[in-house]
């Protein structure tokens, strides 16, 4: 590590980390920077290099520059990012660390919107998005007004929002988290900093991975609605020849997400240095414990290629995500299943904690989990499809008999259609052969995925009412009114437990439930689907319900 510049100012309320691997044509945030309407002893910018070079895109600004250290990492290494978020979070001197975009655009109001935030609230973890441009005309960037950047080739500029601000079906995909984060130092450094979890090497993740882990230690995720970033069009401003770790296929990281589904705090992989920070230690003891002796052996690209450091990566502790009830982890040598209910306790073996299901191999765990999973769910399944099917095209022939114009009480009209309903469905499909059985295909299709749905979470909650802890009147939430008959007819037969179910498919039907939650005040597990809960984690982080909520 070396240092060119080192920071002459005593207490910044503000602490910028912008990034480089040697990859930024320019650094324009700079400019915007020397034009903010606070003092600038308010802020400082902590410039940090992955590699060895002394950027001359920096040089161009660097009076603007407060700290710029180059951590000196062999060409042969894969960048990775959370590193360089904590040398970041070491180096700062600032009450709140800003980790944002290097090229991006900002208005003189920029860190002035910050500072006020954290004024009216300082637990939170606070985010800006970013309206971004892709007219190629701005390229090599030639300073456009923030005009010309909302206007012609802007993608999510809806009204003056970005369209991920307004987004409230699935913001986590939405919106822009690596554009502009910002947390309290102490509240970093207390929850370990950036994971350094090989997952995280290369192109996936960013600073969410520390704003899902803050979010879980307690502090509310806000988005600035009124202060933005801009971006305009570079090559490779979406990553190029990058190793990418796992991500949902959307370009959000699972491990990150695994944290929001979980509650974990902790980082899988702490830096060192963020742990001697935590232990009360010095700046420069941090910052002399930055780089672990297996970071270069781990990171070398050749061997990523040629897959030999996956052998390596046997050290780490993975997260292997939820399967039927269980939070699955190799740990070490060995593959552990823990109760999802047990969430609160510590998942490390021998400590305090009763492994359900291990082995040596996650196919092994997930076997065992299978063979005690009963057969009857799998049958039980498909005669709840069929049936679902012919429920639906019995309630549509009932309700269309009661609704016919004809001067005879309702009931006997439901009462005359009920034993014609077989011969209706016949003549319906002689009749109209095409349509007909195009709409029932269309239904079974529908139902069948529900099925596969609810077969998922029949199978969790089975499990959790045989190996877990449940807390009195539990609730189960639903994304769709297909998987109700299913669920609460096994829970009718006790083969699951018997929870009370909602459905909540969309954004405010989500909210409206929580607040009636939060008014009856219970004390029971609240049961969510994965996909509701990625969707929704900020209703549900900011509401007292939080607290009992699990994701299956």
């Amino acid at each position: 590590m070396k240092f060119i510049r080192r920071s002459e100012r005593e207490k910044p309320k503000v602490s910028l980390v912008l990034l480089d691997w040697s990859v930024r044509e320019s650094l324009h945030i700079f400019h915007y920077l020397s034009q903010q309407t606070v003092d600038r002893n308010e802020f400082e910018v902590v410039m940090v290099e992955y590699y060895g070079t002394i950027s001359e895109h920096i040089r161009v600004f660097e009076e603007q520059v407060d700290t710029w250290v180059a951590l000196d990492m062999p060409r042969d290494c894969y960048y990775h990012k959370h590193f360089m978020y904590n040398a970041g979070i070491t180096l700062a001197r600032g009450e709140i660390v800003m980790i944002g975009d290097s090229d991006a655009m900002v208005k003189p109001t920029f860190i002035e919107t910050i500072i006020r935030n954290f004024e009216e609230d300082p637990a939170i973890v606070y985010h800006m998005d970013q309206f971004r441009n892709m007219k190629r005309s701005f390229y090599p960037f030639n300073y456009p007004s923030f005009e010309d950047v909302l206007g012609d080739g802007c993608i999510n500029n809806v009204d003056g929002m970005t369209s991920g601000v307004l987004n409230t079906e699935d913001p986590i995909h939405a919106r822009n988290y690596g554009a502009c984060m910002c947390a309290r130092r102490e509240d970093l450094i207390a929850i370990g900093g950036a994971d350094m979890h090989i997952h995280y090497l290369g192109h996936i993740c960013g600073p969410y991975d520390m704003t899902f882990r803050l979010i879980n230690h307690g502090r509310r995720e806000v988005w600035e609605t009124r202060e933005f970033l801009y971006h305009t069009w570079h090559p490779g401003q979406a990553g190029a020849d990058n190793y990418m770790g796992p991500h949902d296929g959307r370009h959000m990281s699972t491990t990150a997400l695994e944290a929001l589904a979980t509650g974990r705090v902790a980082p899988l992989l702490e830096s060192p240095a963020i742990r001697v920070l935590r232990d009360g230690g010095s700046r420069q003891a941090a910052l002399d414990a930055l780089l672990a002796d297996h970071y270069l052996s781990d990171w070398n690209i050749e061997a990523i290629r040629r897959g030999d450091s996956h052998v390596q990566w046997d050290n780490y502790k993975l997260p292997l995500g939820i399967y039927k009830g269980f939070r699955i982890v190799h740990e070490v040598d060995r593959i552990f299943a823990y109760p999802l209910t047990d969430r609160d306790v510590e998942t490390r073996s021998g400590q305090g904690h009763t492994t359900r299901f291990d082995g040596a191999s996650e196919d092994a765990v997930r076997a065992a989990i299978d063979a005690a999973t009963p057969a009857s769910l799998a049958i039980l399944s498909r005669v709840s499809a069929w049936g679902s099917l012919g429920r639906r095209a019995l309630a549509s022939l009932v309700s269309r008999a009661a609704a016919l114009p004809v001067p005879v009480p309702k009931a006997v009209k439901v009462g005359l259609a009920l034993p014609l309903a077989p011969f209706a469905v016949v003549a319906i499909l002689l009749l109209w052969p095409r349509r007909a059985r195009s709409k029932v295909r269309a239904v079974r299709d529908t139902l069948w995925a529900d099925r596969d749905g609810s077969v998922h979470l029949a199978t969790s909650l089975y499990h959790i009412g045989r190996f877990g802890t449940l807390q009195r009147q539990g609730i189960l939430v639903l994304p769709s009114e297909g998987m109700r008959g299913y669920l609460a007819g096994l829970g009718l037969l006790r083969i699951i437990p018997r929870l009370r179910i909602e459905v909540a498919g969309s954004a405010e039907g989500f909210v409206a439930l929580l607040r009636r939650l939060e008014q009856e005040g219970g004390d029971g597990h609240v049961f969510l689907t994965e996909d509701l809960h990625a969707r929704y984690h900020g209703h549900i982080m900011a509401s007292p319900v939080a607290r009992n909520c699990l994701v299956l």
